[in-house]
């Protein structure tokens, strides 16, 4: 999925930018001969962080009036974008840490062992690639696409990050926007089963979350909501019947009344810091 910002050059003011939502930053009116950004997308535009791998994150800008390849720059911080409220779902994980991020090279491997439940921050540089075609094709607007050195992973902190894009015009003049996304780490559930229990169905499972120490792939995610989906058969629409709370080990157990011959999932929805969450579809067993 990719998240386009647009950003309007002839607007004056402050406006937050949300989670996940197409939104900007406060907006300064450039000069008519000074640079001017007009749009940042990134994509994916709601990076996910498994137990493994990486998440390469591109960054296209929509700019007019940059000195040269040398006049844009484009820093990666975790953290909300200026003025907007801070994101903590109620998924826990670490927050965002204050300060930018420098550093030179490629990171190598999966990233240094957390020590004592603290995650380490790799750091986050991005190079600039001009879209020659692109600068042609859009007249005065040119397209700058930007990859990090750096790719985002379970090592990072989970929740709000903000793309900071600065343009250098000939002029010497220097213009900054913001683009916000939320960095989550995955769920998944296992051990799900739909039994027929009486004149209802039981429906158990666990959830996991990728494991915020560091130490196992996937670890219980203890203490959230998860949703009990149901439809009938031949249907395509879920519909919510139920809810219940996962215990220490990650457990879940809900009984419902009916719909003994319906298909069967749990759901979690996802919070700043995780992913959602969906199993595979059971059939109400016998047992």
């Amino acid at each position: 999925m990719t998240l386009r910002v647009v950003l309007p050059v002839l607007m004056a003011g402050a406006a937050a930018v949300p989670a996940g939502v197409p939104a900007v930053a406060e907006q300064v009116r450039p000069s008519s001969t000074g640079p001017a950004i007009r749009s940042i997308t990134l994509n994916p535009a709601a990076p996910v962080a498994g137990p493994t791998g990486s998440v390469h994150l591109v960054i296209e800008v929509v700019a007019r009036g940059v000195a040269s390849p040398a006049g844009m720059t484009v820093q990666v911080d975790p953290g909300p974008p200026p003025g907007s409220a801070k994101v903590a779902g109620p998924g826990g994980g670490p927050g965002p840490v204050s300060g930018p991020l420098s550093g030179h090279g490629p990171l190598s491997g999966p990233g240094p062992a957390p020590q004592s439940g603290q995650v380490p921050v790799p750091p986050v540089t991005v190079s600039t690639v001009p879209s020659q075609t692109a600068r042609h094709a859009l007249g005065e607007w040119e397209i700058w696409r930007f990859e990090p050195d750096k790719k985002l992973s379970r090592w990072y902190p989970a929740g709000p990050w903000t793309v900071a894009v600065t343009a250098r015009g000939t002029d010497g003049g220097t213009v900054t926007r913001y683009a916000g996304f939320q960095l989550r780490r995955d769920t998944k559930f296992s051990s799900v089963q739909a039994v027929r229990k009486g004149a209802g169905v039981e429906v158990r499972g666990v959830l996991n979350r990728v494991d915020p120490q560091g130490y196992l792939d996937y670890a219980p995610f203890s203490g959230q909501t998860v949703e009990i989906l149901h439809r009938e058969p031949g249907q395509e629409r879920w519909t919510r019947s139920a809810e219940a709370t996962t215990d220490l080990q990650g457990h879940f157990l809900q009984t419902v009344a009916g719909h003994r011959d319906d298909e069967w999932r749990a759901r979690f929805v996802e919070t700043g810091h995780y992913a959602a969450g969906r199993s595979r579809v059971h059939r109400a067993e016998q047992r």
